[in-house]
């Protein structure tokens, strides 16, 4: 499965957990750079991860309006391992 993170700046226990699930294309958007708001989520991306308390809000908008135009499922979380494993 593809999965975008979004946001967080240090997300390796995260990223050791997806793999861990079995995730292996994970792609990672800082999502504090002003850029940031102007790219455009990978085709094959499958799953949203957006972490919250590290991303702007209108970041954190256009992902959330891109996610649901293109049916791709979108989970919120905090920058920690557990938050994700909950």
């Amino acid at each position: 499965m593809a999965t975008l993170i979004v946001g967080g700046d240090k997300i390796e226990s995260i990223r050791e957990a997806l793999f861990a699930q079995g995730e292996t294309d994970i792609a990672h958007w800082i999502g504090r750079k002003h850029g940031d708001k102007k790219s455009i989520i990978p085709k094959n991306t499958q799953r949203i991860l957006l972490i919250t308390n590290y991303v702007n809000h209108g970041l954190a908008d256009k992902i959330k309006k891109a996610a649901k135009r293109q049916n791709i499922p979108i989970e919120y979380t905090r920058n920690s391992r557990c938050y994700l494993e909950a």
